[in-house]
């Protein structure tokens, strides 16, 4: 009867025992990006981080955290999203979260959204209690202290994209002196809005300066459309110019060199050259005239007239 029972026992107990060790096996995804964190008696022993299937030593000794490292994670402050029925998104508003006073002694409402992943599981997991509040609480720390260095108007409209890049910087060299083991990925102000109390005038406000930014958006415009076009005149008027100037250097070039001409004729007979622009300019002078040629007594020399054939057919005679 003890044989027997000692035949079955030993089965059992192998049974048992692979059962156990199979316990230790667990997979890894790439989904997210997974990893292990084994634990060997609650003391942080390894990190694992190869997709795949994977095993540790079973339960007691060992066991393994699997956090999705590459998950994009969102901490929201001062609102709060709630889901309703029928899969509507409502916001509830965090007013001791998002109350806050800027540079220039103001009060305002500022609602953010912090999107950070996990880059060091093992430090997000033992490095520090509680990561995720202690990550809250830095990250409303970072967003006052940034807020409390602008003026109203700056967070409300121009510098909202300084102050956002302002405040992930902050946090994040936060996070690494904390050794929280996360990145911050962005940060983004979804709100800002002044207390109840003085809401109208800072939409008045606001109001008058999309106006300005319009008129300035207009006056560009109109600047666009004009400058090049006097631009465009301009070098017409240049080009008009330059031609000018050619032509008269032209034209005074050739001046020149006809009186060079006439000078180096003048130079060969000046009795016979004086006479003859004498003529000319007389012919220009008084282009009706008829020209009579005397001698140096006073007798007209005789000539043919050339021109009165042309004067007898143009007058019908």
């Amino acid at each position: 009867m003890k044989k027997l029972g000692l035949k079955y026992f030993i089965p059992a107990l192998l049974l048992v025992l692979g059962i156990w060790l199979m316990t230790g096996f667990y997979t890894l995804s790439t989904d997210g990006g997974e990893q292990a964190v084994i634990l060997r008696f609650g003391r942080h022993v390894r990190t694992v981080e190869e997709a795949g299937l994977k095993w540790h030593l079973p339960y007691p000794i060992e066991k393994a955290e699997i956090v999705k490292c590459d998950v994009i994670r969102s901490l929201e402050l001062g609102y709060r999203t709630q889901q309703t029925g029928g899969h509507q998104t409502t916001y509830a508003a965090v007013p001791e979260e998002s109350l806050m006073i800027t540079g220039d002694e103001n009060l305002v409402h500022t609602e953010s959204v912090i999107q950070y992943r996990i880059k060091n599981v093992a430090d997000y997991l033992f490095r520090v209690r509680q990561a995720p509040e202690t990550l809250k609480i830095a990250a409303e720390s970072s967003v006052r202290r940034v807020v409390a260095n602008h003026e109203l108007d700056h967070v409300l409209t121009d510098q909202k994209d300084a102050i956002q890049n302002e405040i992930r910087e902050d946090l994040q060299a936060i996070c690494d002196e904390y050794g929280l083991g996360v990145e911050i990925i962005k940060v983004a102000l979804q709100d800002v809005y002044a207390p109840d109390e003085v809401a109208d005038a800072f939409t008045d406000v606001i109001k008058a300066r999309e106006d300005m930014n319009r008129y300035i958006n207009e006056a560009q415009k109109q600047a666009n459309e004009i400058v090049p076009a006097a631009e465009a005149k301009r070098q017409e008027i240049l080009n008009e110019a330059n031609a000018y100037k050619e032509k008269r250097i032209a034209e005074a070039k050739g001046d020149v060199e006809n009186f060079r001409q006439v000078l180096a004729r003048y130079s060969l007979g000046p009795e016979v050259t004086r006479t003859r622009m004498y003529l000319e300019t007389m012919q220009e002078v008084l282009p009706k005239a008829k020209i009579y040629i005397m001698k140096d007594g006073g007798e007209m020399m005789k000539f043919m007239p050339l021109d009165s054939g042309t004067q007898g057919s143009s007058t019908g005679n």
